[in-house]
């Protein structure tokens, strides 16, 4: 049986790709900038898709050890969770930050580059919350605004869970009210016609979060009672319904049915479903399935995922300004691709492996139990 973490990592490789895809098929002068005629076009703008899967990954992750904690289990140490998620995301986006500001002076692209005055807000991941920042320099950054904002909540959230009761079914319904106030929420923004600020806040996508977080509770809640691993054929059905569901939120963004108006709002929480069953399918499964998402090229590049996602669009940007992009899609994806895994290999290798293996290193320190000394002779006791 392939390794379950390997088959995630291929998930998050697709993600990443996926993203990639989608930049480099946005970024183009001849893209059509209104209805998508072309199945080409209709493909090329559903693989911004990759993101909520980010996103879904992130909620089902990050909230396994408040689930477990929630069902009865240990408690979660958030003080080795917040180690671990600076150690993840703070060293390798410092030093993407100060290598495509190198990269965007040598290449000439000086459009979205902030002022000396502005970097402390990127530093701190607020510049979603200006309008004068959000979406410069780093302009997919502005999704790890949402992430640092969701790893702040996410202790409150396994709070409130330990305190509503060890019932998976109380614990869901918790779950599915926040899916259901973020999509009350979209509705507000849209109703009121708020700016980027507004819709790029943790808000926003939290039902999107919960989605992976529900996936998260079932997984915990099978491990709490000892179910057994699913057989191949019901890992292989769960996975096909969230590929469907997937698919099918695509097709429905290039229809001009709105739900009563409600689509807005609804956002792209049915393709989060989706993600959240294949990667449910995948943490309780076994076969075709996880031997397909672990193929070591997939796993491999979601290992490096990280940097893949936080270069990619500096590179193509600064390659494009100096005139070495080609305009044809497949010749102006590989030349992206290849660029942007050497950036992230370089990432991985460099900063991201050594800030992971010493939060390891910290928390384990962390949870070791000291052994007490002797108490010396005459002392009392």
């Amino acid at each position: 049986m392939p390794n379950r973490s390997a088959a995630i990592d291929g998930i998050r490789g697709l993600a990443a790709l996926s993203v990639l895809g989608f930049h480099v098929w946005l970024y183009r002068e001849n893209r059509p900038k209104g209805d998508r005629s072309l199945l080409f076009d209709q493909v090329g703008f559903a693989l911004h898709l990759g993101l909520v899967c980010f996103f879904v990954l992130s909620g089902f992750l990050l909230y396994r050890a408040f689930a477990r904690a929630a069902l009865g289990g240990p408690r979660a140490q958030v003080g080795t969770y917040a180690i671990r998620r600076v150690a993840r995301i703070v060293p390798a986006y410092y030093v993407a930050i100060a290598g495509v500001l190198v990269l965007y002076t040598l290449s000439g692209f000086d459009h979205i580059t902030p002022t000396a005055g502005q970097l402390p807000l990127f530093l701190a991941f607020g510049q979603n919350y200006s309008m004068d920042t959000i979406m410069q320099l780093i302009p997919v950054a502005w999704t790890l605004c949402v992430e640092a904002a969701f790893y702040v909540v996410l202790p409150l959230i396994g709070l409130l869970a330990l305190r509503i009761g060890a019932r998976p079914r109380t614990q869901a319904a918790m779950l599915v009210s926040i899916v259901l106030l973020s999509t009350a929420w979209n509705r507000l923004v849209v109703d009121q016609g708020w700016n980027d600020v507004v819709q790029k806040a943790l808000p926003t996508f939290m039902g999107v979060f919960a989605c992976g977080m529900l996936a998260a509770l079932w997984i915990e809640h099978r491990r709490s009672i000892d179910a057994p691993v699913l057989s191949a054929r019901a890992t292989a059905l769960l996975a096909l319904t969230g590929a469907a569901l997937v698919v099918g939120h695509s097709a429905w963004m290039e229809t001009t049915f709105s739900l009563d108006g409600w689509r807005p709002a609804v956002r792209d929480l049915p393709a989060a479903a989706g993600f959240a069953l294949v990667i449910g399918a995948v943490a309780a499964g076994r076969g075709p399935v996880l031997h397909g998402l672990a193929w070591r090229p997939l796993a491999g590049a979601g290992i490096v995922s990280y940097g893949l996602y936080l270069w990619h669009l500096p590179v193509l940007l600064a390659v494009r300004e100096v005139g070495l992009l080609p305009e044809p899609f497949v010749p102006r994806l590989l030349v992206v691709l290849t660029l942007s895994f050497l950036a992230a290999w370089l990432s991985w290798r460099l900063v991201e492996r050594p800030a992971i293996a010493w939060s390891h290193r910290r928390a384990e320190r962390r949870t070791r139990v000291p052994v007490p000394r002797p108490a010396p002779a005459g002392a009392r006791s």
